[in-house]
């Protein structure tokens, strides 16, 4: 499992590009320190060598992101992980990491990589070469070396989903842990078209224990204090 640094610093959070929806405001900063995050979703065959099952509804190659998992599921996985790792904390990020990555550093660009639908697994690509996932690595990656954080999967974050959260982020590492029973989706999926592949789109958010086959995830690595 690789994983990159996102060096950190300071971006307007949000849809900088007008024609987002109401959840996306108001538009914010937000700091953030280094973060090392995942070059890939989650392979079904980094999956595979820590668990018993693979989920995924979309299968034939180990280099298929695994899809159909829940937090739940993923809990587990982290844990393994981090028993072969010691040393090292995995976690899911949080929506201000994922974010800040996807647009590579917080540049005002609204999809990671090249634009769909020749740079990204959506639904106009999928309706082209058939409905479902492809490898990781498959489209360019941004200018951080990140794949696929558009399209292919919707990936799971850490935060609580609230539509009015960023009324409520603190400037530095906000994560947003209120009440609340649904978690966010970020990056869009082959199963939606390219609007919702934007990076600052919060459109799926969903009970953690749901799974479904146009959701994946990917990883931050952290060392141990």
């Amino acid at each position: 499992m690789t994983f990159l640094r996102v060096p950190g610093g300071c971006f307007a959070m949000g849809d900088t590009l007008g024609g987002g929806e109401h959840n996306e405001y108001p538009v914010h900063e937000v700091c953030l320190g280094d973060t090392w995050i995942g070059k890939f979703e989650v392979t079904q065959g980094e999956w595979r060598a820590l668990m018993e099952q693979n989920p995924s509804a979309y299968v034939g190659s180990d280099r298929l992101p695994v899809d159909s998992v829940n937090q739940a599921d993923i809990a587990a996985f982290v844990r393994r992980l981090g028993e072969r790792n010691p040393g090292h904390l995995f976690r899911l990020p949080t929506e201000a990491e994922w974010e800040f990555s996807c647009r590579a550093g917080g540049r005002s660009t609204p999809f990671s990589g090249e634009p769909p639908p020749q740079g990204a697994n959506t639904a106009e690509y999928a309706n082209q070469h058939g409905e479902g996932t492809t490898p990781v690595g498959r489209f360019a990656p941004n200018a951080l070396g990140l794949h696929d954080m558009s399209g292919n999967l919707w990936e799971w974050v850490s935060d609580v989903y609230a539509s009015d959260a960023y009324a409520h982020h603190a400037r530095d590492s906000p994560h947003y842990q209120a009440a609340g029973p649904a978690r966010l989706l970020r990056g869009g999926a082959w199963s939606h078209d390219a609007l919702f592949a934007r990076c600052s789109k919060r459109h799926m958010h969903c009970r953690p224990t749901a799974r479904f086959d146009f959701v994946g995830f990917r990883l931050v690595m952290e060392m141990a204090r």
